[in-house]
């Protein structure tokens, strides 16, 4: 077991798993599957035992917990849902099992300790699923039923009502759900690196939707081409933060770390290289060392390779504690 090889250890840096999310499963072949985790898991059994990490399964969340993004009625109705047998709630990518509360649950549960982790000054990684950035307050949709970035900052938020957040979601879908979220909310920057709405899942995320009211501008898309390069994509995301920082300052930094705009992912219309995820998880690090004490959380979203989750994560987590370690 992880948290037996990679004890935890005060100044480590800290990955949240749990067994539990490997319970969600589809009764046909799905992108959304558990080897997903499962092999990301696995490959991290390799990580040097010099490493600085420590592996730690905290508990699930409860359900009333999830009522810090979502609504009562939301998630009685997706709990009723899953206890009736039914196959899907709200759409039919989101596929649900008898298991799959549980599932959900556990990826909250990471999601909330790495929270507290944050507030502690440290910085970690939930290595958790379903995945959550296309979840709303009421609405089910893109694999995703809770939105575990969004509940990381309400957790915060509960205990430090001032805080300022920045979330940088680079998977190759727009997070729609994170964006709705937010978008009337001055203390939290979502900025979003994506496919081309025209072209891909959900259709949002234009450069010219930029939040409203109170939160006008406190939103940035940055579509990109299909076939766009690593070079271009770690070029885009550097440049949009380097601007972002400049005028907003920030207190957390939390990363909707999917790994589909990889040029191996099955479903990716980019062609990014680990070589350019490894250089974007670097330069986040250092942004958040910065610009906010390093409280650097990364939640784990879509990338549907499995030879590229187990291959890039644990090299991604490695990276990030020894440079944790180096600021330490």
């Amino acid at each position: 077991m992880l948290s037996n090889l990679f004890p935890v250890k005060d100044k480590n840096f800290k990955v949240f798993y749990h067994s539990d999310c490997l319970e969600h499963e589809a009764f046909h072949e799905h992108p959304e599957r558990p080897q997903r985790l499962a092999v990301i898991l696995k490959a991290c059994e390799d990580i040097d035992q010099q490493c600085p990490v420590s592996f730690e399964q905290a508990e699930p969340a409860k359900l009333k917990e999830l009522g810090l993004v979502h609504s009562e009625d939301y998630l009685r109705s997706f709990e009723s849902c899953v206890f009736s047998g039914k196959s899907y709630f709200m759409s039919a990518d989101n596929y649900i099992c008898d298991t799959s509360v549980d599932a959900v649950l556990a990826a909250a549960g990471q999601s909330i300790a790495l929270a507290k982790k944050l507030m502690l000054g440290e910085s970690g990684f939930a290595l958790i699923r379903p995945p959550g950035h296309h979840a709303s307050k009421e609405k089910a949709e893109g694999f995703c039923f809770v939105n575990n970035v969004a509940l990381a900052v309400e957790q915060i938020r509960a205990s430090q009502a001032e805080a300022k957040f920045l979330i940088v979601d680079f998977d190759v879908h727009h997070g729609n759900g994170t964006h709705a979220l937010y978008r009337e909310d001055p203390n939290v920057f979502y900025f979003s690196l994506h496919g081309n709405p025209d072209h891909i899942y959900p259709h949002s995320g234009y450069e010219e939707e930029q939040g409203r009211g109170d939160g006008t501008g406190y939103i940035s898309n940055k579509p990109l081409a299909a076939g766009c390069s690593g070079e271009e994509w770690v070029r885009c995301l550097k440049d949009s933060l380097d601007e972002i920082s400049q005028s907003f300052d920030f207190d957390y930094l939390l990363v909707s770390a999917g790994y589909d705009a990889h040029r191996e992912d099955p479903y990716s219309i980019m062609k990014v290289d680990d070589q350019s995820y490894l250089e974007v998880t670097s330069y986040l690090h250092e942004l958040a060392k910065t610009n906010c004490n390093s409280k650097l959380g990364f939640f784990l979203e879509g990338g549907y390779s499995l030879e590229v989750l187990a291959r890039l994560i644990p090299a991604s987590i490695e990276l990030l504690a020894h440079l944790n370690q180096e600021g330490s």
